[in-house]
C-alpha cells in the first residue's frame, strides 16, 4: 500500500501543475486583444462615422471605402509620439483595408490629403476625423 502513495502524490503534482498551466495560458490569451474592425466611407469631402474610438493595443482592421463615383480620397493618420504613420489613397468606387495598433492613449486627428490644382483641399473643405485611443483598463 506503501508504493501506492508516492504514484499517487506524484499524478496529483502532476495534475497541479497541469491546472495552472493551463491557468496561466488562459489569461494570456484573454490578456491578447481581438481586433477591432471598422469600416469607413470616404465621399462628399467628409468621413462617416467622423469619430473612431479603439482601446490601446487593440488591433485595428480599417476598411476605406470611397463612395465618391469619381473623386479619389486619402486617409492619413500621422503622429511620430505615438506611433501612428498612415497613409492610403483610395480611388474613387474601390476599398482598401489598413491594419494597424494603436498603442498611446490620446486623440489623433485623421484627414485627406488630396487637393486638385486651383481648388481647395479636401482638408480644408472639412475632411477630416479623429482617432481616440482608451487607456488599458487596469485589472
Amino acid at each position: 500500500m506503501s508504493a501506492c502513495r508516492p504514484h499517487r502524490s506524484l499524478a496529483a503534482m502532476r495534475f497541479v501543475a497541469t491546472v495552472g498551466i493551463a491557468l496561466t495560458l488562459t489569461q494570456h490569451v484573454q490578456a491578447l486583444e481581438m481586433p477591432q474592425a471598422i469600416t469607413l466611407k470616404l465621399g462628399d469631402y467628409a468621413f462617416s462615422p467622423a469619430h473612431i474610438e479603439v482601446a490601446a493595443g487593440t488591433p485595428l482592421i480599417l476598411t476605406l471605402t470611397n463612395t465618391d463615383a469619381l473623386t479619389p480620397h486619402n486617409f492619413t493618420l500621422r503622429n511620430t509620439q505615438a506611433g501612428l504613420d498612415v497613409d492610403a489613397d483610395v480611388g474613387a468606387g474601390r476599398s482598401v483595408v489598413v491594419e494597424f495598433t494603436p498603442r498611446v492613449a490620446g486623440t489623433y486627428r485623421f484627414h485627406c490629403n488630396k487637393k486638385l490644382p486651383f481648388l481647395r483641399s479636401h482638408l480644408a473643405r472639412g475632411m477630416e476625423g479623429t482617432l481616440t485611443v482608451m487607456p488599458v483598463a487596469s485589472k
